[in-house]
């Protein structure tokens, strides 16, 4: 695949705060990808760096081979869609999509026809005529998600563009958003500090922590072979324990539970029972072990476990994975 965006040991400090050290990152033409990382780790500073918003203390960044590490904003053929949608409240939904290309003066014709193919990808051509604020907020964003697309960048930079919507309309644009950025085929750069979101949506994920990449790969590869001990408890819940001199994770639903008088030999723990909680599709059952650790198992049936229970943990060799 070809590179459309390369980082070159990109640095960035404020005063003597390095915030990001060197860090280099190529992203290839018509992927998905997501910086993933909690609060303060560097995303959002990742990306103002991409889009040209803020320039690095050190490094190169490259569009498509060209160096733009100094070329401002508007000269890079990017968009970027915020959290907060910043639409123009007196202009309809129409007017604030074709907001960038009136200013580029391009022909009314083109105009006509690319704002009917966005409203078709976005789903909006009811409500073209409408004005910002007789819109939902899931509605308010494909708006921007639409004025962002328009201009057809090479790269679209997301920053947690759904930070500020309910769950379930969140679940419902993230099918959306990957809907349209696989039938545009255009770059999109993610940002966002939630792994559920990141999961679903990305070809690969970059771990961010504390301005460096933890780990890059693609969801699966980040979920089951995680390379880290911050990456393993970073996404989705993990059993961290040491085994002999190793430090492993095994996930919750590799997790097995046996009677405790059972014969069998396979059994990696001992412990009893401390809770039961029913999640909808699991049952979370938490083991007090003997070397006082508290191992959970996710279990698709409740079947006649109690509290108290003494019972047998176990889980196959192959779904261990040693954490550095």
């Amino acid at each position: 695949m070809k590179t459309i965006i390369h980082l070159d040991s990109v640095e960035k400090s404020f005063g003597d705060h390095v915030v990001i050290p060197a860090f280099s990152l190529s992203i290839q033409e018509g992927e998905f990808i997501t910086l993933l990382g909690p609060s303060g780790c560097g995303k959002t500073t990742l990306m103002r760096m991409i889009s040209g918003f803020e320039e690095p203390t050190s490094g190169h960044i490259y569009l498509d081979g060209n160096d733009v590490t100094s070329i401002p904003p508007y000269q890079r053929d990017m968009n970027m869609v915020f959290q907060h949608y910043a639409l123009f409240p007196h202009m309809t939904v129409a007017d604030n999509i074709l907001f960038g290309l009136k200013m580029k003066k391009v022909p009314q014709s083109e105009q006509k026809q690319r704002l009917e193919e966005v409203l078709h990808f976005t789903q909006l051509t009811e409500y073209q005529k409408r004005k910002p604020q007789q819109l939902s907020g899931g509605q308010q964003q494909r708006v921007a998600i639409a004025r962002a697309i328009i201009n057809n960048p090479r790269v679209l930079l997301l920053d947690e563009p759904l930070g500020a919507l309910d769950y379930q309309l969140r679940k419902n644009l993230q099918v959306e958003l990957k809907n349209i950025q696989r039938n545009l085929g255009i770059t999109f750069i993610y940002v966002t500090h939630d792994q559920d979101e990141a999961m679903s949506m990305s070809d690969r994920i970059a771990v961010v922590h504390q301005g460096k990449i933890e780990q890059i790969g693609t969801p699966e590869e980040i979920y089951y072979k995680p390379s880290s001990l911050f990456v393993a408890t970073f996404i989705g819940e993990n059993n961290i324990m040491k085994i002999n001199s190793d430090l492993i994770g095994v996930r919750p639903e590799k997790i097995s539970l046996h009677k405790a008088d059972a014969q069998a030999p396979h059994h990696k723990q001992y412990g009893v029972i401390e809770d039961i909680v029913f999640l909808g599709n699991i049952y979370k059952v938490s083991v007090r072990a003997e070397d006082d650790i508290v191992i959970t198992a996710h279990l698709y049936e409740k079947s006649t476990w109690y509290k108290g229970e003494r019972v047998g943990v176990a889980w196959a060799k192959e779904d261990e994975v040693i954490l550095r």
